[in-house]
């Protein structure tokens, strides 16, 4: 059974597959949220808050105003399905290092994402360098939650080979 389906020239991944890079993200993602409240707070004195971010980007952009439930749901999509599919994008077209660096490499990759392309976006400073704790808190917990996604992704994976 293969990771992929071949549809016009273009790999996807298969059902399964998504099942186990969601999977993968869910890990991460809890990682991420224990990790964004509890130690960060302690460490920065500040929590990291994802939905903050989400919330002004679409008020700075597009004039929207989301509520704090629908800004969640957003961050929550992105970090176990949208950031896994790009690890498995970024993992299946490109070479790769494999695990664990693999891992490490694409969560780096999305601190980058969401502090160096968002939060600009946002009107906030490029990779949080106004509070250097925060940032650096932010780039651990992302370095974590793409070796924890990866991990069980590619543990999954594997038993299926």
């Amino acid at each position: 059974m293969t990771t992929a389906t071949m549809t016009h020239g273009f790999a996807l991944p298969s059902a399964r597959t998504v099942i186990n890079l969601a999977i993968g993200g869910f890990a991460g993602l809890g990682f991420w949220e224990l990790f964004s409240a509890v130690p960060t707070a302690w460490f920065a004195e500040y929590p990291l808050e994802p939905p903050e971010l989400v919330k002004a980007l679409f008020a700075h952009q597009l004039g929207l105003t989301l509520s704090t439930p629908v800004a969640k749901l957003l961050h929550f999509v992105t970090g176990f399905l949208f950031y896994p599919l790009g690890y498995w994008l970024l993992t299946r077209w490109v070479k790769s290092f494999g695990m664990p660096a693999d891992g490490w490499i694409w969560g780096v990759i999305t601190y980058f994402i969401a502090l160096a392309f968002f939060a600009p976006l946002a009107g906030q400073h490029f990779l949080l360098n106004d509070v250097p704790r925060l940032s650096a808190m932010s780039l651990v917990g992302h370095a974590i939650y793409g070796w924890l996604a990866a991990y069980v992704f590619e543990a999954l994976e594997a038993r299926r080979a």
